[in-house]
């Protein structure tokens, strides 16, 4: 009996470390809301929404910030939203439009077929979202 017991807890302990394990994060996204004190926006209350994403093997920094152009919906959405996705490895910059959710920070980019999700699970989500046609 003492031998079952022994064995019970062998198999315990390699699944708690097993559950410990988890595969490491390929993306993560957070939202803030800011007020400059300078510039051409100074005064202005901004929201920016920052990801990262891993793409084969190399890091993408993304930034989304609301400009003066970006109007706020009625349901809750800016429009014209600047986002920009640099490679930190290569230095390579694109530039993309996208629309921010006011609350949370969440971006989508059509074009892309990209989303920038500060309230996913596990620290945020950046990564490309299924079209529905």
């Amino acid at each position: 009996m003492a031998q079952n017991k022994k064995s019970y807890n062998s198999n315990n302990q390699n699944n708690n470390n097993n559950n410990n394990n988890q595969a490491p994060k390929h993306s993560g996204a957070k939202a803030t809301t800011y007020t400059p004190v300078s510039g051409p926006n100074k005064g202005i209350e901004q929201h920016l929404t920052t990801g990262w994403r891993l793409s084969k093997g190399e890091l993408i920094a993304i930034k989304c910030v609301t400009t003066s152009k970006s109007n706020l919906s009625e349901k809750g959405w800016f429009g014209s939203v600047a986002c920009t996705f640099t490679n930190t490895k290569s230095g390579v910059t694109s530039f993309h439009w996208g629309t921010m959710q006011k609350n949370g920070g969440k971006v989508v980019i059509d074009s892309m077929a990209f989303v920038i999700n500060p309230r996913a699970k596990n620290g945020g989500y950046a990564g490309t979202f299924l079209r529905s046609n």
